[in-house]
């Protein structure tokens, strides 16, 4: 039987798993929030749409990267979206190769505005809590942390 090295601190002290638990709260969150609200679409749809809706043609392989998450589930998503007529799916060239570019109609923008008032009082109560000032100190330590994982993790996206 082998003993564990001495730690000067363990995993579950540490900020890494204070920053995983807190991304863990944030979806439960939004998940009971949605399903609370009666939301026409679910969370994650609602995070891929807003991304849709700021970084207009976005493809779904950059979503899945931005979220590294799988492309396969991202698809699912933006066909779900692509039913309700919230987004457009329009082909194109990009590096010689076909790409879909993603296009938020309408209709998605009505839904995006109508659900954001119904979420604002949610957000300025959580800007209550951290101010300004903490929020960008926050901000560009995770962001110094985000910078640092991408250049060691190997992900297939």
């Amino acid at each position: 039987m082998t003993k564990l090295l001495q730690q000067s601190i363990f995993y579950a002290e540490s900020i890494w798993f204070e920053i995983r638990l807190t991304s863990r709260y944030l979806h439960l969150m939004g998940n009971q929030a949605f399903e609370k609200l009666k939301f026409s679409i679910s969370f994650d749809d609602y995070i891929i749409l807003d991304i849709i809706a700021n970084n207009d043609g976005i493809c779904p392989r950059d979503i899945a990267r931005m979220l590294l998450r799988d492309r396969s589930n991202i698809g699912k998503i933006v066909s779900g979206l692509e039913d309700k007529k919230l987004i457009k799916v329009k082909a194109d060239i990009r590096n010689n190769r076909s790409v879909k570019k993603l296009i938020i109609t309408d209709k998605g923008i009505k839904l995006c505005n109508e659900m954001y008032l119904i979420l604002k009082p949610y957000i300025d109560k959580m800007n209550e809590v951290i101010g300004e000032k903490d929020k960008k100190y926050m901000s560009d330590l995770l962001e110094k942390c985000r910078k640092m994982l991408d250049e060691i993790v190997e992900t297939q996206i």
